[in-house]
């Protein structure tokens, strides 16, 4: 529920944690596309019921080191836009509950508007480096 694609941006990273800042229902469009996030995670989700409220639902038995984990956004550009879609290239970082840091990592996150409404439809994280 963004009205800009740098704001739907930015509410993908805040959902990616677990500290609820964002619903990650409220943060995507069907169907999100999710690249190399492995066996816990699908790589489509394409129906409503299949999407968890919170991307931290979960992760207490799927990755128990990432709860009350937080993401940054660090820096972003863009890769390709036009008047519906995004894509971005962004840097990022997780860190543990105690503010250190767990990984850093780059991703293409590619942003669509939908009646005005834009939101994350393909997420694709490489370079992911543990600390």
């Amino acid at each position: 529920m963004a009205d800009t694609p740098e704001e739907a941006l930015r509410d993908a990273i805040d959902a990616n944690g677990s500290l609820k800042l964002k619903k990650f229902r409220d943060t995507i469009h069907l169907p999100l596309h999710q690249v190399g996030l492995g066996p816990i995670q699908p790589e489509i989700y394409e129906t409503e019921e299949d999407v968890p409220e919170y991307r931290s639902d979960g992760w207490e038995e799927t990755n128990p080191e990432w709860v009350g984990s937080t993401n940054e956004l660090r820096s972003f550009e863009v890769v390709v836009r036009d008047e519906n879609k995004v894509a971005y290239l962004i840097k990022a970082a997780r860190f543990h509950t105690d503010g250190t840091l767990m990984q850093t990592y780059d991703a293409i996150f590619t942003i669509a508007n939908r009646n005005g409404d834009w939101r994350l439809i393909s997420r694709n994280p490489f370079n992911i480096h543990r600390a």
